[in-house]
């Protein structure tokens, strides 16, 4: 968000749209079929196919960042318009291969353990003022606060420390610092590469800031991804040791919670609501509808797998997999209609058809939530459905 008295309303909205979501997964998850424990090669083909999605995917995740932290060195070795188109180019394209591991969030894995990884790596929203300059305040911000050292302690420690929106780490911060605002309904934010030019004290306080966020969001995601390394043996050892059934249910926990509360409500729903453009997710990059549809192909990579590798639903069957294969098939044709920029549809007038459109892809996310919870019983694993 952006440091304008905005956080406590944000906060009201969430609440009022989780109980909303909430009201609407119980009625869709009513009347649930008797549980029949599926077979148990079904059960363990889906479970390891499910740690070798994860695996992939955040590996893809972190060659994502690798790309990005190549970008951005040349940025501060040779500060230039190009340089920085590139490091934003290079932005965009490591968060398709995150936000496709979005998923495997809400299931008890690593990416949500007690080491708080997840709030380090995609915190959202954020109040950019307590990071940098915003307009009408050249001063805000850490970043111009001498006092405040640049470094590795100082920037975890700040972190979400005295307000969930007070943001120092992450995909979104780097957003921040590569687009700076976003004032345009019709675009991203214009952040000059002047910024990153070396030889004044506020400027290289933020050429120090970016390198070192980068480092770090590299170093936590490299860390979620050695979890799921089988020739490690961390938490996915763990993972396929334990009881299959509890497994299977935290599993589809994972993409049933960001269907209904992440998606539906939090990233699409609220911001219908306020229509505040800074309620965007990507709100410097207007890259919004993108991180929608990786999220969506997420979930349909983790529940119907992809090529040789089985998805959850294998271990479903019959009429509760069919249920939730429709609900993705919606989705997905949804996808290539979703407007971009959203914080323009956002500002527009309640008549604008586009606003159909996300309200259309709110409504198959809680349905397909539902239908998630039902197949979990069929199977008879508990799934739960709640914000993180």
């Amino acid at each position: 968000m952006g440091g304008h008295g905005t956080g406590t309303r944000v906060a009201i909205g969430r609440r009022l749209g989780l109980i909303v979501v909430c009201l609407a997964i119980a009625s869709v998850a009513s009347a649930e079929p008797p549980a029949s424990r599926p077979a148990a090669d079904s059960l363990s083909s889906a479970l390891e196919g499910y740690a070798r999605t994860a695996f992939q995917g955040y590996s893809e995740a972190v060659a994502g960042l690798e790309t990005l932290q190549i970008a951005v060195d040349t940025l501060l070795a040779h500060p230039s318009r190009a340089a920085l188109e590139r490091a934003r180019a290079a932005w965009i394209a490591c968060r398709d291969p995150y936000s496709r591991t979005e998923p495997f969030r809400f299931a008890g894995g690593p990416i949500d353990d007690r080491q708080g990884r997840e709030g380090r790596i995609n915190p959202w929203p954020i109040d950019e003022a307590f990071l940098d300059y915003v307009q009408g305040r050249p001063g805000s911000g850490l970043i111009s606060d001498r006092r405040v050292a640049i470094d590795q302690a100082s920037l975890t420690s700040l972190n979400e420390r005295d307000d969930d929106t007070q943001v120092t780490l992450g995909y979104h911060a780097v957003e921040f610092l590569l687009w700076g605002q976003d004032l345009r309904r019709d675009g991203p934010g214009a952040r000059p590469y002047t910024d990153y030019l070396p030889g004044q004290p506020v400027r290289e306080r933020r050429r120090a800031c970016l390198g070192l966020l980068v480092q770090l969001l590299l170093r936590d995601v490299r860390s979620v991804r050695d979890a799921w390394d089988p020739a490690r043996g961390g938490y996915v050892r763990e993972f396929l040791a334990g009881d299959p059934l509890v497994a299977l249910g935290h599993a589809l926990s994972g993409p049933a919670t960001l269907a209904a509360f992440e998606l539906g409500s939090e990233r699409v729903g609220i911001p219908l609501e306020s229509g505040e453009q800074e309620d965007e997710q990507d709100c410097f990059s207007d890259n919004t509808h993108r991180d929608i549809a990786s999220d969506i192909a997420g979930i349909a990579r983790v529940l119907d797998g992809d090529g040789d590798t089985p998805g959850l639903l294998v271990a479903v069957g019959g009429k509760p997999a069919a249920e939730v294969r429709e609900h993705l098939g919606r989705l997905l044709n949804l996808v290539p209609r979703i407007p971009a920029p959203i914080d323009a549809v956002l500002v527009s007038p309640q008549e604008d058809p586009r606003r159909r459109i996300l309200e259309a892809l709110v409504g198959e996310l809680i349905g397909l939530a539902g239908a998630i919870q039902r197949a979990g019983t069929a199977a008879g694993a508990h799934v739960v459905i709640g914000g993180g």
